[in-house]
């Protein structure tokens, strides 16, 4: 039921690339390739962790075969919510605001070809790191808008600076409940409630966060009208629980295919 090909291509993951038939993901230090959605190559432990195994999704599976207002998110179920690294979570949702998929992974891979570390290589594809926080620190504006980055170069560089001058601990927000790390994050340059709930839900395991974007907003209307995304996320936490992020994405797929993009 698992569909790694679908979960990575979903949009809540960025650093990944394709060709003649290979997938290449990397999160963190490690790098995944796969081949019609089997792992060739790398850590088989870290890939299932990265796929987040260990967790049960029959309890939202049932809720969505079962409930009439969510019976149509069915074929979106092989889905499941990626175990991203911090650093990861944050650089690419940091480039996320006011931005398309396409150019945000466009941005997070020259970012990773250009300054990060050679990690892996395999089917005519390189893995190339994000750089890391202490090297991102050290970039110009000009080189981050060169790769993309546009009004955002800013955020980078200052979010980058925080956690390399040990600011900002990239592993409190797991320790910490919901609210008190949504935050901690928004605390981070760039980082406004949408952002912060991104990087909660991919980034930290937060499963009951509940990122409300515009196609998110447009899916809610399923459930009645919301003065605002705080009051369609509050709705989701409390209706869906730790299954609210879940629910979150299959919405996010849903809308999208809708309108085939």
């Amino acid at each position: 039921m698992f569909d790694p090909v679908m979960t990575i291509k979903s949009g809540q993951f960025h650093h990944w690339e394709e060709a003649g038939g290979t997938l290449c993901a990397v999160n963190g230090s490690d790098a995944f390739f796969l081949k019609e959605g089997e792992l060739t190559r790398g850590d088989e432990k870290a890939c299932g962790i990265f796929f987040d195994e260990g967790h049960d999704y029959e309890r939202a599976a049932r809720l969505v075969q079962s409930a009439d207002d969510l019976k149509d998110l069915a074929p979106y179920l092989p889905l499941r919510i990626l175990k991203q690294d911090p650093w990861e979570a944050i650089v690419g949702f940091i480039l996320s605001s006011n931005n398309n998929l396409f150019r945000i992974q466009k941005s997070v891979l020259d970012l990773s070809k250009n300054y990060g570390e050679k990690l892996a290589e395999a089917e005519g594809l390189t893995a190339y790191s994000l750089p890391a926080p202490e090297v991102m620190a050290g970039l110009s504006s000009d080189a981050l808008r060169a790769l993309g980055a546009g009004y955002r170069d800013k955020y980078l560089i200052e979010t980058a600076r925080l956690v390399a001058a040990g600011k900002f601990d990239l592993h409190r927000p797991r320790e910490l409940a919901y609210n008190e790390a949504k935050t901690y994050l928004m605390q981070l340059s760039g980082v406004g409630p949408k952002v912060a709930d991104c990087i909660l839900l991919f980034g930290y395991g937060k499963k009951d966060a509940f990122p409300v974007d515009v196609w998110i907003a447009r899916a809610m209307a399923r459930f009645g009208d919301f003065k605002n995304g705080q009051a369609a996320s509050d709705y989701a936490t409390s209706r869906f629980g730790d299954d609210a992020g879940y629910i979150q994405q299959l919405l996010f797929l849903s809308e999208r295919e809708k309108r085939k993009l």
